[in-house]
């Protein structure tokens, strides 16, 4: 082939990629109006707040599981049952409910990490007329020998409370197919995040990507990663400025502001340990054991949200793994105001990251009732400036 028709595959391919990446930002900007479209177009959708969610059991049901991560918007109903400084992730998705926002949902699943979440739970099964209403209780202390019998048990009775909702059974070669079709959605990610470390893409758009599969049903998502990575693997790092490399880690990012305002400023996201990111999907169900026990056993053994009791040092490791690993040059922990587990474990990964890496790092809270872009770009921008020595 010519280098006329190498430029004109190459330029096609960009324009696809594109449209790809478009599609996935304007989801991530505003899901709600997709999600109330599934139901229109025979979904069940089910909502789900927390990546320990056990979304293949939902899945073999015939459930679609979608990630309910609040948006910017005026409370009208939740104030009067959550207190101000709970955080605005729950208190918008609360006043969503209230409102008839979410009226196309079937339920909700809540799982017990944070006080806040586990106060929605029950403030949620009172005021809202939802046909399912689903609660998973996670052990307090992960990761220990004899944590892992009740988390077992509490996937079983999870299923079990899915099949009573559903009228019917979930066979368990259903539930393996569910496995093996989220397994390969986490092998898909890897394949985009290691795009993304190499340059094919830029922080942006991988996020976007992989964000958009929590507003679909997985076989979908499946196919639009693969089609993505078909254009994108073996085309090498995009020409462009370089930039400054930099770790995200926290919770959710409601909004693509963070990481847009990120590239508009000279830098872009190589590694997150968010839990919508790369939290979210790591880690295999073991496809040989039991599907009930292999689930169990992939959230006893992930490194665990500040939510649950588990030796920090094992976070802060992890942390250092991928800030060598993606050559970062600083972290920006980006919190949800009021999230006092991540809070708390702020001052020791700052201090340690400084002391034994001397990478600098940044701490900004999102308040989606008072949210701030201006305010988030001028902290960010300070915080670029000291890394380059401008």
């Amino acid at each position: 082939m010519c280098g006329d028709g190498y430029a004109a595959v190459a330029e096609r391919r960009a324009m696809e990629v594109k449209t790809i990446v478009d599609e996935c930002l304007e989801l991530w900007r505003d899901p709600y109006p997709h999600l109330a479209r599934l139901r229109e177009e025979g979904e069940r959708p089910v909502g789900v707040f927390c990546s320990y969610t056990p979304e293949e059991i939902l899945h073999a049901a015939g459930l679609t599981p979608v990630r309910l991560m609040g948006a910017v918007r005026s409370l009208t109903h939740a104030d009067a049952h959550l207190q101000a400084y709970c955080c605005s992730l729950a208190r918008t998705d609360l006043d969503m409910a209230l409102a008839g926002d979410l009226d196309y949902l079937e339920g909700a699943v809540f799982v017990q990490t944070c006080d806040t979440m586990m106060r929605l739970s029950d403030i949620w099964r009172r005021n809202t007329a939802f046909p399912y209403h689903g609660d998973l209780v996670l052990p307090i202390r992960m990761g220990e020998e004899v944590s892992l019998p009740f988390l077992e048990e509490e996937v079983k009775r999870f299923r079990r409370g899915v099949e009573e909702f559903a009228g019917q059974r979930i066979w368990d070669d259903a539930l393996e197919e569910s496995v093996h079709v989220y397994n390969r959605n986490r092998r898909l990610a890897e394949r985009l995040y290691k795009a993304r470390a190499s340059g094919a893409i830029d922080g942006l758009s991988a996020m976007a990507c992989l964000l958009a599969g929590f507003w679909m049903r997985r076989e979908k998502h499946n196919e639009m990663l693969h089609e993505l990575l078909e254009r994108i693997e073996g085309a090498g790092a995009a020409a462009g400025e370089e930039r400054v490399p930099l770790l995200v880690s926290g919770s959710v990012c409601t909004t693509p502001d963070l990481f847009e305002l990120i590239l508009e400023l000279g830098a872009d996201v190589v590694d997150d340990d968010l839990c919508c990111g790369h939290r979210y999907f790591d880690a295999f169900v073991d496809e040989s054991s039991s599907p009930e026990e292999a689930l169990a056993k992939r959230m006893w053994e992930r490194v665990n949200c500040p939510a649950k009791h588990q030796c920090i040092e094992d976070r802060f490791q992890r942390l250092v793994r991928q800030v060598m690993d993606s050559g970062a040059k600083g972290v920006v922990f980006y919190l949800q105001s009021f999230c006092e587990p991540h809070l708390f474990d702020l001052p020791y990964l700052r201090q340690r990251l400084q002391e034994e890496l001397e990478v600098p790092s940044l701490v900004l809270e999102s308040e989606l009732q008072s949210f701030s872009r201006g305010q988030l770009r001028t902290r960010l921008q300070a915080f670029i400036e000291t890394i380059t020595g401008v």
